[in-house]
C-alpha cells in the first residue's frame, strides 16, 4: 500500500510540474519581459522524481531499507535541482553574452555616429574653405591693391589651416607672379648693367631719382608680398613645386626650405636672390632666364638636375658648397662677370659654349663624381682633375692654350 502512496504523490507532483510548465510557457509567449525562471516547476519535478524513485524501490525490493530508499530518492530529486541550477547558469551566461554583444553594438553605433559627425564637420569646414578660396581668387583681380594683398593673405591662411591645399595655394601665388609686369626701377637696373663694365650697386627701394606711377609701385608691393607668402607656405609645408615660368621676381628670398621642382624658365629676376641652404628633390630649370642681380645657391642640395641653358647672368651667380647628384647643365649661358662653384660636389658640370666674363670660373676644391663625364668647359678653357675627381687647377683661355676643352687627368 505504501508504494502506491509514493506513486500517487509522485504522479500528483508530476502533473503539478507539468501544469506550472505550461503556465510559464504561456507567460513567456505573452509577455517575455515578465517571464521568470521555472522554479516552481523544478520544485514539483524534484518532488515527483523523489516520490517515484522511493515508490519504485519499495515495489521492486521488499527488503529495502526505507532510509536508503529516501536517500536514493533524495539523490534523484537533487539531480533535478542540479540540472535546474546548470540551466540557470547557462541562461545567465547567454544573457551576459547577449548583453556584451548589445554593448559592443552600441559602442559601434556610437563610433559610427561620431565618425559621421566628424565627417559632417569636416565637410562643413571644406565647404567654408572652398567658399573662402573662391572668394580670395576672385579678389586677386580687384583694382585696389589692399584688396589684392588681403586676398593673398587669405589664401596663405587657408594653406596654414588646410595643409593639403598648400600646393594649390602656391600654384596660385606663382601664377600671380607670372602676370606681365615691369617697373621703372627694373628698367634703370637693366640699363646700368648693360652700360657699366662693373657690377652696379643694387637699386634702393626709396630711390628718389626713379619716378613711377603710384599704381605700379603698389602692384610691386603686392607681388613682393606674394613672394614672402610663398616662403611662409614652403616653411609650413615643405616639398612643394614652384612653377615660375616667365615670372618677374624682385628680391626673392627662399633660404633653407625643401622644394620639389623649381622652374624659372624665361624668368626676369631682379635684385639679390637667395636659395641658400635649400634642398631640391626635383629638377631646377633656369633656362633662358635673365638674372639682373646677385643670385646665390650656397650650401644647396640638388637631388635632380640643375639646368640653366642659355641663361643670362648679369652678376656673378654663386653655387658655393652645393651638392649636385646629377648634371649641372649650363650650356650656352652668358656669365657677364663669371661663376663660382667652389667647394662643391657635382656629378657632371657642363659649361660648353658658355660665355665667361672676367674670365672667372671658380672651381676651387670642387669634386666631380662622374668618372665617365666629369666636366665640359667653354672653348679654350682647361681643367686639371686628379684621380680622385677633384679639380686641382683651372686655366682660362690663352694664346698657348689649345683650342679644346678636354680635361687632362692627373
Amino acid at each position: 500500500m505504501e508504494k502506491w502512496v509514493w506513486f500517487g504523490c509522485g504522479g500528483a507532483s508530476l502533473l503539478a510540474a507539468f501544469a506550472f510548465f505550461l503556465v510559464h510557457r504561456r507567460r513567456k509567449e505573452t509577455n517575455p519581459a515578465k517571464y521568470a525562471p521555472m522554479l516552481t516547476t523544478t520544485i514539483f519535478g524534484a518532488a515527483a522524481a523523489m516520490c517515484v524513485v522511493v515508490g519504485w524501490l519499495i515495489a521492486t525490493d521488499p527488503y529495502v531499507n526505507r532510509t536508503e530508499a529516501l536517500k536514493t530518492g533524495g539523490l534523484a530529486s537533487g539531480s533535478i535541482v542540479a540540472l535546474y541550477a546548470l540551466w540557470l547558469n547557462d541562461r545567465r551566461r547567454r544573457t551576459d553574452e547577449s548583453r556584451q554583444v548589445v554593448e559592443e553594438d552600441r559602442q559601434k553605433l556610437e563610433h559610427e555616429r561620431q565618425d559621421l559627425e566628424r565627417l559632417r564637420t569636416e565637410h562643413e569646414r571644406e565647404k567654408t574653405a572652398d567658399e573662402r578660396f573662391a572668394r580670395a581668387i576672385e579678389l586677386l583681380g580687384h583694382e585696389a591693391d589692399q584688396v589684392r594683398v588681403g586676398a593673398l593673405h587669405a589664401l596663405a591662411g587657408l594653406a596654414r589651416s588646410h595643409p593639403h591645399r598648400t600646393q594649390t595655394v602656391v600654384d596660385i601665388l606663382c601664377s600671380y607672379l607670372r602676370r606681365p609686369f615691369d617697373h621703372p626701377r627694373y628698367k634703370d637696373l637693366r640699363d646700368r648693367y648693360r652700360s657699366e663694365t662693373e657690377v652696379p650697386t643694387d637699386y634702393e627701394p626709396d630711390d628718389d631719382d626713379i619716378t613711377s606711377e603710384p599704381g605700379v609701385d603698389r602692384e610691386r608691393q603686392v607681388r613682393m608680398a606674394a613672394q614672402r607668402l610663398i616662403g611662409d607656405a614652403l616653411h609650413n609645408e615643405p616639398g612643394c613645386a614652384l612653377d615660375l615660368t616667365g615670372a618677374v621676381l624682385d628680391h626673392l628670398a627662399l633660404p633653407n626650405v625643401e622644394l620639389g621642382t623649381l622652374v624659372l624658365r624665361n624668368a626676369q629676376i631682379y635684385g639679390d636672390t637667395t636659395f641658400d641652404g635649400c634642398q631640391f628633390t626635383g629638377d631646377v630649370d633656369l633656362g633662358r632666364s635673365h638674372v639682373w642681380g646677385a643670385i646665390s645657391f650656397s650650401g644647396t642640395k640638388f637631388h635632380g638636375e640643375l639646368r640653366a641653358v642659355e641663361a643670362e647672368f648679369w652678376d656673378t651667380p654663386v653655387f658655393f658648397g652645393i651638392s649636385a647628384a646629377k648634371y649641372v647643365d649650363m650650356q650656352r649661358s652668358n656669365f657677364h662677370h663669371g661663376v663660382l662653384f667652389d667647394e662643391s660636389t657635382i656629378a657632371t658640370l657642363v659649361l660648353a659654349d658658355a660665355t665667361i666674363g672676367d674670365e672667372l670660373i671658380g672651381l676651387q676644391d670642387v669634386e666631380l663624381t662622374n668618372r665617365d663625364n666629369r666636366v665640359q668647359l667653354p672653348w679654350g678653357w682647361n681643367a686639371v682633375v686628379d684621380h680622385n675627381g677633384k679639380v686641382t687647377r683651372v686655366d682660362p683661355p690663352t694664346d698657348e692654350n689649345p683650342d679644346d676643352s678636354l680635361i687632362p687627368f692627373g
